[in-house]
């Protein structure tokens, strides 16, 4: 098929992690009737085996269009090349607090889906926390809510009440630790799991995840600096994690 004008349609994702949809606005091919093709870029690869599944629901009820979903390594970074170069896919999924995202749909290269009927159907306008400029430009896929088990069995025996404070917190920890065990267990062998830990944690320092999602949206780009309170405060509770982790986690 022709590649269509482009003005993309993206999928996202936010803080609780956000992973949305967006497109690419083209021409449609001339030709009526004929079979297209709709490049979908993948950028989370955790995510391709239900993706195929949802294509080939789609293919089966659309049987004139053939979706081309696309897994590479390092998409990021192919992402920003293909962006440049002007080759532009049809529908990809990024994370709609990006300064990316941000940047292309001003430039106009994704769709504007501001009036398109199916974003009311996407539960707790999450796409309207994301407009760029007053309008949409992404449709919600997924969201990822972060958070903190405890083992109330073990609490119990150690004595520890659950803390309701940071205070009462690093006093929990410090009596774990005591005991010989390790406080934590971080899911960290993989980098991008510990964006969940930074994320959570901003949140506490902020107020809320409403907070913590408008100091990593809307600070200027290079904005968030070390000496940042905020950020003081984050690198605080995170080096708490670092230190009283599980063994044989990396320590950087």
């Amino acid at each position: 098929m022709h590649k269509w004008l482009k003005r993309i349609a993206v999928i996202t994702a936010a803080t609780l992690t956000l992973i949305s949809l967006s497109a690419c606005s083209k021409k449609q091919d001339s030709q009526a009737g004929k079979k297209v093709t709709i490049e979908y870029f993948n950028q989370k690869k955790e995510m391709s085996g239900t993706l195929k599944q949802i294509i080939k629901d789609f293919e089966k009820k659309n049987p004139n269009i053939h979706v081309k979903e696309l897994d590479v390594p390092d998409a990021g970074t192919v992402l920003k090349t293909r962006m440049l170069s002007g080759d532009v896919p049809d529908v990809i999924n990024i994370y709609p607090q990006n300064i990316d995202f941000q940047e292309w749909a001003k430039a106009g290269y994704f769709l504007d889906m501001t009036h398109a009927p199916y974003i009311k159907n996407i539960k707790n306008h999450y796409a309207d926390s994301f407009k760029i400029n007053g309008k949409i430009y992404n449709a919600p896929l997924s969201a990822n809510v972060y958070g903190f088990f405890y083992n109330a069995t073990e609490f119990e025996k150690l004595g520890i009440k659950p803390p309701k404070t940071w205070a009462d917190f690093v006093q929990a920890v410090k009596k774990i630790k005591a005991s010989g065990k390790a406080p934590f267990a971080v899911a960290g062998t993989e980098p991008w799991t510990l964006n969940g830990y930074h994320q959570l944690s901003l949140a506490t320092v902020t107020g809320g995840a409403k907070q913590a999602n408008k100091l990593l949206r809307f600070s200027a780009p290079n904005g968030i600096k070390v000496n940042n309170p905020y950020i003081q405060k984050d690198f605080m509770r995170l080096n708490l994690l670092r230190e009283n982790a599980q063994k044989g986690l990396a320590r950087s």
